[in-house]
């Protein structure tokens, strides 16, 4: 029940982080918004972590899984997601983010060994079609006038990372406490952006509203402190398996705040939608 609970806590803030991103990319590049989003998230991650820093023997010990987590994954996601977001509806990330517990199935298999399923494959293929439906925006009529999304495209990029992030913490998270492990891989991506920032530039800070500094410290302390934390709390407690399937409130959550904000929403969000999580169901299915 505990892991429960954190999971879906975490989906409730992912899914707010969609708009809170785009509130950033109104004023800043992807790369700005990124660090902000780690900067403000760093911070609440160092003071849980004061009483009990991890030592220099742990790091060195632990910096396979630390860089393949927060070096690879969470900057790789991160970097694509503010990407696509730039010119994409909110919901239409959390959608493509929803094929999540699919990737991370396959990824698992490959990497943790764990036994493949047929209803896993029947699973995925179907949420595959979900997905495939949002990009073409449910003109499944004539190919030849297809557009289709780049920003689409980087989501499902993003979200393999996010997939490959699963099976990392589960593979080399229990070496180390969760608050050290949250810490410092989210203190490497945010490292990760600050050595973009000097090639892609910065804005000047003194020019950013104050709804750009509340976005930025709600994604920041929330979306990623808190989030983070208690994703990797939760997926200890399980396994990456189990926390894939409650990626799957991300959508719901986003699509609450669309209503909210008064973000358009349209029949192919929702048809997609529904063979998305058709297709975690049967996957889920024993």
């Amino acid at each position: 029940m505990k892991a429960i609970l954190f999971f879906l806590l975490t989906a409730l803030f992912w899914g707010l982080n969609f708009h809170l991103a785009k509130v950033m990319l109104k004023e800043v590049g992807f790369v700005e918004a990124g660090f902000w989003r780690y900067f403000f998230g760093v911070i609440p991650l160092l003071f849980l972590t004061l009483k009990s820093l991890p030592t220099r023997k742990e790091i060195v010990e632990n910096i396979i899984g630390l860089s393949l987590v927060g070096i690879v994954c969470l900057f790789g996601f991160n970097l694509f997601f503010f990407l696509g977001l730039k010119n994409s509806p909110a919901i239409n990330g959390a959608l493509i983010v929803s094929l999540t517990p699919g990737l991370t199935v396959i990824f698992s298999g490959f990497i943790l060994k764990t036994p493949f399923e047929r209803n896993h494959v029947i699973g995925v293929a179907i949420s595959l079609l979900g997905v495939l439906y949002l990009i073409l925006k449910g003109n499944i009529g004539s190919f030849s006038e297809i557009e289709f999304n780049t920003s689409d495209l980087l989501f499902i990029v993003s979200t393999t990372f996010f997939a490959l992030q699963n099976v990392f913490v589960k593979k080399y998270g229990g070496r180390i406490s969760n608050r050290n492990f949250t810490f410092l891989t989210n203190l490497l991506c945010m490292l990760s952006f600050l050595v973009l920032l000097p090639f892609l530039g910065i804005e000047s800070i003194t020019g950013h509203t104050s709804m750009f500094w509340l976005s930025a410290i709600g994604i920041g302390v929330f979306g990623t402190a808190v989030a983070y934390f208690l994703w990797n709390a939760g997926i200890k407690l399980t396994s990456a398996n189990q926390a894939g399937i409650f990626i799957n409130v991300v959508p719901l959550s986003t699509a609450m705040f669309s209503i909210i904000i008064g973000e358009t929403l349209f029949a192919y969000h929702l048809i997609s939608g529904i063979f998305i999580i058709i297709g975690i169901l049967i996957m889920r299915w024993k």
